[in-house]
């Protein structure tokens, strides 16, 4: 009786239910994780990010180990190989079952239904099991029996159906019977060159540093989430979403600690437990989305009449915003942020993205994958969600003539500039009666660039090209 346990989006042993479940019904368990340069740059996923995910590679290896698990790094060049990959392990090892835990894009969900066709043609059995949400993708239907598209409905709904034993993650694991061979993760050419600019010290690497930050941020932040969530000099968010993005922890471990100080309570209690839930149900939500509604993994919006919505592209203003040298402080601020820390702040992600979207008047598509391409939390139903939100294409979209003005939006959220003066030091010396919108010779004298568009104009432009499209 031997498993096969195929690792994923899941990095973990805490809360793994296909870990849990190969444990439960194995004396003998292996491990695999399918690596593909060539894939992970397909999907865009960041160079720190894939940075991340090898270093907490090793860190699960050292678990596994001590349970006597090898963990097996298989070098594939696509999604396309996997099957086959799989196949060939399994069969070297006299392996008879196999456990994974779902993702949810289309490639992955066709990726999948490959594999699991390989391995029932040998009498394989395959379990699968979901690790990334509460419930059953799918699972939660309106009143006439179709997915949510909005995201206050789905969560009260969420709530309804709610019951504690969904939290029954806890579990012990006992070694099992040791296998003839070792982890060759030390030997394994990754083949991957460290070009992003991130100091990974801050973001350690192993769920057990993953679970110490959660619990610091519910010890010492929660209580005034609320109030600073929005203000990015404060840190007063918890940080965890690189660890949910590649699986360092689970949703579901998030949303008990959270309950266990609030008295298991989601809709009462105090504010900032219950706002911060909030956040773990909308990447739920956003999942769900994916699962429903494949043409979002296609690069199509949720919004059919956006189709004919008519982008503009001028690559100077391209540049210009990826850079951080728009001439709008508190945009440059947020992407030069996301270029030293590989994260950027929740509020700046809507305030650039809608910058991008309805100022610039630039598609969609090429802000997400930029994104994408830097994020160390980078998460595509997430990021996908986010992006379609702030150009008005997506499910909860904002209306297409709600546009924030970066300039209100740096001196509601970032009153005093220090935001801006950390990550645009070029304007560290101004005074926060100006450092908003630097009039011309400050602007000359701290060699920082004009604005590269009339706020107004872009506006105007912007509400006329989405009146177009829904006409």
């Amino acid at each position: 009786m031997e498993a096969l346990v195929w690792f994923r989006s899941d990095l973990r042993l805490g809360d793994n239910p296909a870990l849990r479940n190969a444990f439960e019904n194995s004396k003998k368990v292996h491990a695999i994780f399918i690596f593909s340069n060539k894939q992970l740059k397909k999907h865009n996923e960041a160079n720190v990010k894939i940075d991340f995910i090898i270093k907490n590679l090793f860190l699960l290896e050292k678990k596994l180990t001590k349970l006597n698990v090898p963990l097996t790094i298989i070098k594939s060049d696509g999604f396309d190989d996997d099957a086959s990959l799989i196949r060939k392990f399994i069969e070297k090892k006299n392996i008879d079952k196999a456990f994974w835990n779902n993702q949810f894009g289309e490639d992955e969900t066709t990726r999948d239904k490959l594999v699991q066709n390989h391995l029932d043609n040998k009498n394989i059995k395959v379990s699968t099991f979901n690790d990334q949400i509460v419930y059953e993708p799918g699972f939660l239907k309106t009143g006439q029996g179709l997915p949510y598209s909005v995201f206050t409905p789905f969560k009260r709904k969420w709530i309804e159906n709610f019951e504690m034993e969904f939290l029954d993650i806890e579990y012990q694991y006992e070694p099992r019977e040791s296998l003839n061979y070792s982890s060759n993760i030390r030997d394994f050419n990754f083949n991957f060159e460290t070009t992003h600019q991130v100091s990974m010290d801050l973001w350690p690497a192993g769920e057990d540093q993953a679970e110490i930050k959660l619990l610091k941020f519910l010890d010492e932040k929660v209580i005034n989430y609320s109030k600073n969530r929005n203000d990015p000099i404060l840190d007063g968010t918890s940080r965890i979403s690189p660890y949910l993005a590649s699986g360092i922890i689970s949703s579901k471990k998030c949303i008990l600690e959270a309950l266990k100080i609030n008295n298991f309570e989601f809709s009462s209690g105090h504010i900032g437990v219950t706002k911060w839930i909030d956040e773990i149900v909308w990447r739920e939500f956003y999942k769900n989305i994916m699962f429903s509604f494949p043409k979002v993994s296609k690069g199509q919006p949720f919004q059919d009449y956006s189709k004919a919505i008519k982008w503009r592209y001028d690559e100077n203003e391209f540049i210009a915003w990826k850079e951080g040298k728009t001439g709008f402080p508190i945009v440059d601020a947020a992407m030069r942020q996301l270029i030293h820390e590989g994260w950027m702040h929740n509020r700046l992600r809507m305030v650039v993205a809608m910058f991008f979207t309805k100022n610039m008047l630039h598609d969609w598509r090429l802000g997400e994958a930029y994104f994408m391409q830097n994020l160390i939390d980078g998460d595509f139903s997430s990021n996908n969600g986010g992006w379609q939100w702030s150009s008005s294409t997506g499910t909860d979209a904002a209306p297409y003539f709600r546009i924030f003005n970066p300039i209100t939006q740096s001196t509601n959220f970032d009153k005093n500039g220090e935001f801006i003066k950390k990550y645009v030091p070029e304007l560290k010396d101004l005074d926060k009666s100006v450092i908003h919108n630097p009039p011309k010779e400050h602007r000359k004298y701290c060699k920082y660039p004009e604005p590269i568009l009339d706020l107004k104009e872009s506006r105007l432009r912007a509400i006329e090209a989405f009146k177009q499209a829904k006409t």
